[in-house]
């Protein structure tokens, strides 16, 4: 397995919206950095709830890649990721009631696995005012 193969298993079982299998690719101890939280995801449990909580606030939710980079045991990869808001989307802050509206957003992902092709640390990118707008929050 390489390193590029982990990434298009793990946007594969995002369009499936398999949110156990998703998590399954992390370490148990892996960490993701993402910019809508304070502190980072810690943990395969805590990314597993964070994405099955992002499939209930957009059930139609689809990623492509759009471009990669890599290294023997990283990958850099520009994803366009779109879907309705048709759930309540977890924050921080508490829940935003879903508004029924479409978004789509650009981001970046970085990504670093160990020897037995588990991801251990995800650096996630995206414009969060981009996506508030698309909601009409802001």
């Amino acid at each position: 397995m390489t390193p590029q193969e982990v990434v298009r298993k793990a946007m594969e079982t995002f369009n499936q919206h398999d949110a156990e299998t998703y998590a399954s690719l992390y370490a148990a101890n892996a960490v993701a950095h993402d910019p809508q939280y304070f502190e980072p995801l810690r943990g395969r449990e805590s990314i597993r709830k964070d994405i099955e909580d992002f499939f209930l606030a957009f059930p139609d939710v689809q990623a492509k890649i759009i471009s990669t980079i890599h290294s023997a045991d990283s990958v850099a990869f520009e994803v366009e990721v779109s879907g309705t808001h048709k759930g309540p989307l977890v924050t921080p802050n508490g829940s935003i009631p879903a508004t029924n509206r479409p978004m789509t957003m650009l981001g970046g992902r970085f990504i670093r696995v160990d020897s037995q092709w588990a991801i251990t640390e995800c650096n996630r990118y995206f414009d969060m005012a981009v996506i508030a707008q698309q909601l009409g929050l802001s």
